[in-house]
């Protein structure tokens, strides 16, 4: 496939790139200035503020799916999640590209799925007052996504780890999996390419654990 990553030099972004070229994927890697992504044939880097749609367009243009990886690093009050999230649906609107993966977090999602501890306490309790701000970015972004004429799946992803894979990984459609704490980086990297070409996750969110 042709596949678009954004934040590519992030933790996950990274892992995502390197599996995909592995793979034997041609990769289109946005950044937005220096970097340290090494040469490769089938890697075409492209330096660009991705919260400007004007200057994303060749990097959507064509794509068989686009990755968004782009999560935010403060603490307090932010909405890069969100405006990265408009900036790439109206890029791949104006070019005619059509599938989207989005990396959101499962932790601001109480229901079906969970057991009684992490529904009814961990999630509201301690999660959501811990992650408020990043939280309230990250539903904001689905919702962006949602709205969009595009082929979406938003990915709810737990607590990320950078520990080695295990070469596996439990998701559940529309509901939470039971017991998904966490899962590395390198796990979520194999399942954002694995759900990129599945056409059965589009319209739905995957949760993983």
């Amino acid at each position: 496939m042709h596949l678009t990553v954004f934040g590519a030099t992030g933790n996950t972004g990274s892992r995502t790139l390197a599996k995909a070229l592995a793979a034997g994927h041609q990769v289109t890697a946005v950044v937005r200035g220096a970097h340290t992504l090494s040469d490769h044939p089938r890697l075409r880097v492209i330096v660009a503020d991705p919260m400007d749609p004007a200057q994303i367009t060749t990097a959507v243009d064509g794509a068989d799916a686009v990755l968004d990886t782009i999560g935010a690093r403060e603490s307090g009050p932010t909405s890069v999640c969100t405006d990265a999230a408009m900036s790439i649906t109206k890029a791949m609107v104006s070019t005619g590209a059509r599938r989207l993966v989005l990396i959101s977090n499962s932790a601001g999602v109480a229901g079906p799925g969970d057991d009684w501890c992490t529904r009814y306490v961990v999630k509201p309790l301690i999660l959501r007052p811990l992650l408020r701000h990043s939280l309230t970015d990250m539903a904001a972004a689905e919702q962006v996504v949602r709205d969009s004429a595009l082929d979406w799946t938003i990915v709810r992803a737990p607590q990320l780890t950078d520990n080695r894979a295990k070469g596996s990984y439990r998701k559940a459609v529309d509901r939470n999996v039971t017991f998904g704490i966490r899962m590395s980086r390198e796990d979520l990297a194999t399942c954002l390419l694995d759900l990129a070409a599945d056409p059965a996750s589009i319209g739905k969110h995957i949760h993983l654990g």
